[in-house]
This record gives structure tokens, C-alpha cells and sequence, in this order.
């Protein structure tokens, strides 16, 4: 089999899985959709643990920038 990369948006894969579920297949190509669907519910899984990742080290870096300019500003009280 071969296997193509292709770049989609989050979005763009929201709405081919969603779109999955409704179209009209015959039994035999059944188990085919159902393999694309876990495939696409796979990668829109993992970008959702990637983006929450990326939120969540923001969060961190910019507590870490807060903490740092709250110690500047006390020091600066004590002088």
C-alpha cells in the first residue's frame, strides 16, 4: 500500500470525519470507512493533545515571565 502525506487543518479533518458519517456505502466497503474514520478520529486526538500542549507551556512560560518581574518589583521595594 502507499501511503501520501497530505497537509489538512484541523478543521478540514473535523469535516471529512463528520462527513463519513453520512455518506451511503455498500456492506463491502463498510469495514474501508470505518478504517478511515478511527484513522481520521486518531489524528484530530492527537492534534487536540498537541494544541492543549502547546496552550499549557504558554500558560507555563508566561507564569514563569509573571513570577520573575513580580520578584524584580519586590526586590527593587526592599533597596
Amino acid at each position: 500500500m502507499n501511503i501520501f502525506a497530505i497537509d489538512f487543518s484541523h478543521a478540514e479533518l473535523n469535516f471529512l470525519r463528520q462527513a463519513l458519517e453520512t455518506i451511503p456505502i455498500q456492506g463491502r466497503d463498510a469495514k474501508f470507512c470505518a478504517s478511515i474514520q478511527i484513522k481520521l478520529e486518531q489524528e484530530l486526538e492527537e492534534i487536540t493533545r498537541m494544541l492543549k500542549a502547546e496552550e499549557e507551556a504558554k500558560l507555563l512560560g508566561l507564569q514563569q515571565i509573571i513570577q520573575h518581574e513580580a520578584t524584580k518589583v519586590s526586590t527593587r521595594k526592599k533597596s
